[in-house]
Formats: C-alpha cells, sequence, structure tokens
C-alpha cells in the first residue's frame, strides 16, 4: 500500500512539473512574440514643387531605433525624368549632423523628378522614393514610377555583398 502512494506521489509531482514548464514557455513565447526590432528610418525631405533651374539639397533625416545615424555606410541619391529611369544621376549624400545627409541637385528641365535617398547603414537598406515637379510639369500616371520596375534595386542582398561590388568595380 505505501509502494502504491509512493508512486501516486511520483506521478502527480511529475504531471505537476510538466505544466509548470508549459505555463513557462508560454510566457517565454509571449515574451518574444512581443519585441519590436531596431528599424532603420530615413525621412527623405524634399520639396512638392520647384522652379526650372533652382538648386536644392536633397535631404535625408537617417535614424536607427530612433538615435541618429551618423555613420550610414551609404547615402546615395539617384534622380532621374519620370520615365526615364535608366538615365540616372547619382549623387553622394554628405553627412551634416544630427543623421542627416545632403547632395545638391539642380532641377534643369522642366519634367517630373523621381528619385532615390539609398540608404546602408546597420547592415540594413532602405530607399525611400520621393517625387518633385519642377516648373509646370504634370505627372503621368502611366509613366508613374514603380519601384519593383528599376531593375538594381534588388532588396535581396546584404550590405557585405553590395561592399564585395564596390570593391570590384
Amino acid at each position: 500500500m505505501k509502494k502504491k502512494i509512493f508512486f501516486i506521489l511520483i506521478a502527480l509531482m511529475a504531471v505537476l512539473a510538466a505544466c509548470s514548464n508549459n505555463e513557462a514557455d508560454t510566457a517565454e513565447e509571449e515574451d518574444t512574440d512581443s519585441i519590436e526590432l531596431p528599424v532603420l528610418e530615413v525621412d527623405f525631405d524634399v520639396p512638392e514643387h520647384v522652379e526650372v533651374g533652382e538648386t536644392i539639397d536633397l535631404t535625408a533625416h537617417v535614424t536607427f531605433d530612433d538615435e541618429p545615424v551618423e555613420d550610414a555606410r551609404e547615402v546615395l541619391f539617384e534622380v532621374w525624368t519620370q520615365g526615364h529611369a535608366d538615365d540616372s544621376v547619382e549623387i553622394e549624400g554628405v553627412h551634416q549632423e544630427d543623421g542627416t545627409y545632403t547632395a545638391s541637385f539642380t532641377f534643369e528641365e522642366e519634367a517630373v523628378y523621381e528619385m532615390y535617398a539609398h540608404t546602408t547603414a546597420r547592415e540594413l537598406h532602405v530607399m525611400p522614393l520621393e517625387t518633385v515637379i519642377a516648373g509646370d510639369a504634370e505627372p503621368s500616371e502611366e509613366e508613374a514610377h514603380d519601384e519593383m520596375d528599376h531593375e538594381h534595386h534588388e532588396h535581396g542582398h546584404d550590405a557585405d555583398e553590395h561592399d564585395q561590388e564596390e570593391a570590384e568595380e
């Protein structure tokens, strides 16, 4: 009789231990689900309209986890007239302060200009797209840029591959 009680107690303790482990696992899963990863954000600041011949600063405010990024690996502004993405111009952004990078650009013709602020920092790459209208140009819906059509903008590469490609050039 004592042996039966002993085995029942051991079985009961095993069941209780298993239940408490499941509760701990569930609590760990809930904690993991609520973790937010830091994000690389780029606030690409350009006016909507400019005059033909006007020179402005293209400005990118770069933050990671809400902190200014002072050491971005790359901030490259790519500019083209709408419908002519193959004829783009690339301008290296210059670090100013507080995570701000700028480059000057002159809008030489009356056109709709589209532009990316390619930004690589903290092993991440983002490329916000903006549009600026120079003069009285009218945006064309059928020529509006679809960022997935831009052939050399592959999000699948990582920063190390990008550096290796630059070194080979």
